[in-house]
């Protein structure tokens, strides 16, 4: 079977090899030739139970490129395709195809209508928009909460989709009746992937999108017969870090990101409540729509959870001959920033880089076997902790979920979070021929990846029929 599975791969390499003048199959060369050498995740999602079909989906994908031969947009959704199949969210293509527009600026505006970018995009005319199906139906009005946009959805197929969203109104000069807006691939009963362009025209992917029961799509779409429009999941109503009593018994707090370039502000506001926090038995905390940024930012908050040691997750680095080159490259850009990296912290970069250049090519090196975190002290109060989680809690903001699973107190709410959890550490690299920026991850979690993609679970699930923060309240008062 092993013979199988190398003879396999090696025909398509051949294949591939052996590509006529396309510049799109060239792409397509590119990108699934580096994932094949580079992605700690491509022995994870092929395997001799799944390579003929997974052979079979590249060929496919790869003589499609061939109609895209000189069509940018087209070309990039086939990549996008090929590059989605691999669970592994932070690994992604991206077009650098984009125009910041200042809409109280009249010239900026009138240059970007008369781009390609504009010019270009997709427009239906003498179709008929005016539809009103039942709210379960895919085939309605759309708009979004604000009445910026009202979209008519109709089914029109290609490769990318089985239906297109068309601009019927835009409060934006830069949209006009008849663009397509977004475009939507079935995957199964009420979930479509979506092609979404945003108020720039700008191209984003959204997997697993969802329609529910009540007419509302991906959260923001709401059907236009619906009198309320309210999608609790994701309704915050600030960006800002923020502290409030609830009761006399509940505290609540909102932490909108873990970016480092807010280590100092968040650190401040962790210290001005602490007191408060530790005198209350409930505390919720609230990280819907936090996509991450650095556990350093995440981490005073295990205090208020912490009821015992645990162990950390174990890293394995994918040492190839590109991975080992990213490294040498980051290491010899911070060796030359003293005051964020220490002699200790680049002399264990140096070692592991030169372990990388010693192991046979496509060797996963262990990068220490994960640490036992223990804490001096288990707080009395808060007795009990509700994180409040959504599908855009990413990344950092997961490490904290992890910490949690590990809690007797703590209790995760909400929808499944984002999977941002399994690989890390991308890398980028741009393609050759439309300069597209293909992030690839160089780093595997041993636990941590079976949560890739789907997300890691609540223990309970919140509906839209109630704000998410009463039934929080009602968690912890059970």
């Amino acid at each position: 079977m092993k013979h199988y599975f190398t003879a396999l791969l090696f025909l398509m390499i051949v294949k591939l090899a052996t590509a006529q003048d396309c510049e799109c199959q060239k792409e397509f060369e590119f990108v699934a030739n580096y994932y094949e050498e580079n992605l700690p995740g491509f022995t994870d999602n092929v395997t001799e139970d799944n390579l003929a079909a997974y052979t079979k989906f590249k060929e496919k994908l790869y003589n499609q490129a061939k109609n895209y031969c000189n069509d940018e947009d087209l070309c990039f959704k086939t990549l996008l395709v090929y590059v989605e199949f691999f669970k592994d969210n932070h690994s992604s293509i991206y077009t650098n195809k984009s125009f910041n527009v200042d809409e109280s600026n009249e010239e900026e505006v009138n240059k970007f209508l008369i781009s390609d970018l504009f010019k270009n995009r997709e427009i239906f005319q003498n179709i008929n928009l005016n539809i009103n199906n039942p709210i379960q139906d895919i085939e309605n009005q759309y708009q979004t909460k604000d009445a910026a946009y009202t979209v008519a959805i109709v089914k029109n197929e290609n490769e990318f989709r089985d239906y297109v969203g068309v601009i019927i109104d835009s409060k934006t000069s830069l949209w006009k009746k008849g663009q397509v807006k977004f475009e939507l691939k079935k995957v199964k009963e009420n979930t479509y992937d979506m092609f979404m362009y945003m108020r720039n025209h700008s191209l984003r992917y959204y997997k697993n999108v969802k329609l529910t029961t009540n007419g509302i799509l991906n959260d923001s779409w709401f059907n236009t017969q619906l009198k309320e429009r309210k999608s609790y999941n994701i309704d915050v109503t600030t960006r800002e870090l923020t502290f409030k009593e609830i009761d006399e018994e509940t505290n609540y707090m909102y932490i909108p990101t873990f970016s480092g370039n807010w280590f100092a502000k968040i650190s401040e506001f962790y210290e001005q409540h602490d007191a408060k926090i530790q005198a209350k038995p409930y505390l919720i905390i609230d990280v819907r729509n936090n996509g991450g940024g650095s556990d350093a930012c995440a981490s005073p908050l295990l205090k208020y959870i912490y009821t015992k040691p645990f162990q950390t997750d174990k890293v394995d680095v994918y040492a190839t001959k590109q991975n080992t080159r990213k490294f040498l490259e980051w290491y010899n850009d911070m060796k030359n920033d003293t005051a964020n990296f220490s002699k200790e912290f680049l002399k264990g970069v140096k070692e592991e880089i030169e372990t990388m250049k010693s192991v046979p090519n496509k060797t996963f090196i262990p990068r220490g076997t994960g640490e036992t975190v223990t804490l001096d002290t288990v707080l009395e109060n808060p007795k009990k902790v509700v994180i409040m989680i959504n599908k855009y809690c990413a990344s950092s903001c997961e490490s904290l979920l992890f910490w949690a699973m590990e809690s007797d107190k703590a209790i995760i709410v909400g929808e499944n979070s984002g999977g941002y959890v399994g690989y890390g550490e991308i890398s980028g690299v741009n393609t050759p021929n439309f300069n597209f920026e293909l992030g690839c991850t160089m780093t595997r979690y041993s636990h941590q990846r079976k949560y890739e993609a789907d997300g890691i679970p609540p223990k309970y699930y919140f509906n839209n029929d109630k704000d998410w923060i009463e039934q929080a309240v009602d968690i912890l008062k059970k």
